[in-house]
């Protein structure tokens, strides 16, 4: 399918809905989508048209009380989990559950927003590699949907392995490990950050320079320990 929904595994992508611009932590965020996919199930009726803003109204009312990162970022209460096992996130108002091409006018953004939008990390030329290695380590959709959005992250480490000379296949195939390592630790301090996916590199990345700067900022000291290991492995 895509990076947003795998076609293996049992997670998906849901950070371009806003959902970590909340200030949750892990399990709290599992918590809001468990309630945001019960209360949809028992409330909206799709050949009830009116159902839908109620319910939007109704969760934006209920969430309105969560301390947001940025107040200009929204956060859309039909996201929520797809699947029977309630494993894979989604927007519950898609058209191929409701059948009806425009029904995710009733959020926000609206459908053509909604259907149109690929971020930036869906967009690149190693997607189906990232999602690859993102499926194989993320434990929950929200573990996948930090990993997937965080498109700087990953960039700044695709710019860093093309400065070492470590080639796109090698990364993905003899340094799996180390970069599936790396994104573990970044992962403890992700729900701080408001990934949706659309943010803004303001920061190319020019040389190494750069990028050891941005790691040392994202990463602290585990960065230099990650790094001298790298060019053990890889002394050439």
């Amino acid at each position: 399918m895509s990076l947003c929904h795998p076609d293996v595994g049992n997670v998906s992508c849901g950070a371009c809905c806003g959902l970590f611009n909340l200030k949750l932590q892990p399990k709290e965020f599992k918590t809001l989508l468990l309630e945001r996919t019960s209360e949809f199930q028992t409330t909206v009726n799709f050949e009830v048209r009116h159902s839908f803003p109620i319910f939007r109204k109704e969760r934006e009312t209920k969430e309105a009380h969560i301390p947001k990162k940025d107040d200009m970022t929204y956060n859309c209460p039909f996201l929520g989990y797809v699947d029977p096992t309630k494993q894979r996130i989604g927007c519950m108002i898609h058209p191929i559950f409701t059948g009806d091409p425009k029904s995710q006018n009733f959020s926000f953004y609206g459908a053509s927003i909604c259907q149109a939008y690929d971020c930036k990390n869906k967009e690149s030329i190693l997607a189906d590699l990232w999602e690859s290695l993102f499926v194989e380590m993320a434990k929950d959709s929200v573990e996948y949907s930090f990993l997937s959005a965080d498109h700087i992250f990953v960039s700044a480490l695709e710019k860093f392995f093309q400065f070492v000379n470590i080639s796109m296949d090698r990364l993905f195939q003899e340094f799996r490990l180390e970069v599936m390592d790396l994104f573990r630790t970044r992962l403890l301090t992700s729900a701080e950050k408001n990934l949706t996916s659309f943010e803004i590199n303001y920061d190319n990345f020019p040389d190494l320079n750069a990028l050891e700067d941005y790691f040392t900022k994202e990463l602290g000291e585990y960065w230099k320990d990650w790094r001298e290991g790298m060019i053990k492995k890889n002394p050439g």
